[in-house]
């Protein structure tokens, strides 16, 4: 059943100093009380999103901010309220954050946010916080050499998430390129997905998850993996996506935003439509098909997380 009830614009700020995050606790008479939340409030009827992050930062940590830059769009339907997160990033401000309204405020390393709890809402920003905005998938290579090679540069160049798609390869050949893939992956602090099956993660355990392919996602009810692991799905029409959310996804890929020349005549979605059906998913997004590395701003003003691609970033 379709959720009727009208949204609540909330805006939300991701406050940065290095690699720390600002959080506050929400206080005891509070809906979820006692769980960490990113500052904000409602936005007012005269307000945007960064107005609104302006005025309430410093009504609730006693802080002046700037330079606010959009993360995610989160819709999110609760028992008793609907709320549109929109959430910006910023690490420009002036004075110390302090709970202005009696709540606690600290600061909390990116990668200790998945062991916080939070409103169910906060999800999405957690793992948008987690990825890059670049998302490699691996393209043609002759042998293990070649492949590592290749890999090795795009680590070099500042890859930090990273998808192994090889599926013409022997189940040996491909186990000798993903163990090394995996640590070589590791070594350079970026994150490395399997595209195939889920059944992938019991003979590479250390894989930081899977990427499903469309045809995929219909054999599964529920989350086939552990939330420990990250999962990717790829989309391409509206009934994708919410079998995709009903896996609870860590993120989407959605594609043809633009055509290409591996599916040439394959319609693609463009911009607008992207945009469209980025604002009521709940978690990041991906744009795939085209993708170029200067797309990536293009793909974040339309409520992306970034560009997935091959040629990009893949040696050719």
């Amino acid at each position: 059943m379709v959720d009727t009830k009208p949204f609540i614009d909330i805006a939300i700020g991701v406050l940065k100093h290095k690699d720390q995050i600002c959080l506050s606790l929400r206080q005891k008479h509070q809906s979820h009380a006692h769980h960490w939340e990113f500052p904000g409030g409602k936005i007012e009827k005269y307000e945007t999103p960064i107005q609104a992050l302006i005025r309430e930062f410093k009504e609730e940590l006693a802080i002046e901010t700037g330079d606010w830059q959009p993360l995610i769009q989160v819709p999110w339907h609760y028992e008793k309220v609907s709320v549109r997160l929109h959430v910006y990033t910023t690490s420009v401000f002036s004075g110390k954050p302090k709970g202005n309204e009696g709540q606690k405020v600290d600061w909390f390393s990116i990668n200790q946010l998945s062991e916080l709890n939070f409103p169910a809402a906060n999800k999405g920003i957690v793992t948008a916080l987690q990825l890059s905005d670049k998302y490699m998938i691996t393209g043609k290579f002759f042998g293990v050499d070649d492949a590592l090679q290749k890999l090795s540069t795009a680590l070099e160049s500042g890859i930090k998430l990273c998808q192994l798609r090889a599926k013409n390869l022997s189940d040996k050949e491909f186990a000798e390129i993903a163990c090394l893939a995996i640590e070589k992956c590791h070594q350079s602090k970026a994150k490395i997905l399997l595209n195939g099956k889920t059944d992938l993660l019991q003979d590479f355990p250390d894989a930081d998850g899977v990427q499903l392919a469309s045809n995929v996602i219909y054999e599964y009810e529920q989350r086939p993996i552990s939330k420990k692991k990250l999962l990717g799905v790829s989309t391409h029409k509206s009934e994708d996506i919410q079998q995709a959310l009903k896996l609870e996804a860590d993120f989407i890929l959605l594609s043809p935003v633009k055509e290409t020349s591996s599916h040439p005549g394959v319609v693609e979605l463009g911009w607008e439509t992207f945009a469209d059906k980025t604002k009521d998913i709940p978690i990041p997004v991906f744009a795939l098909g085209g993708m170029k590395e200067k797309d990536i701003e293009e793909a974040k003003t339309r409520g992306g997380q970034g560009v997935a691609a091959i040629s990009a970033f893949w040696s050719s």
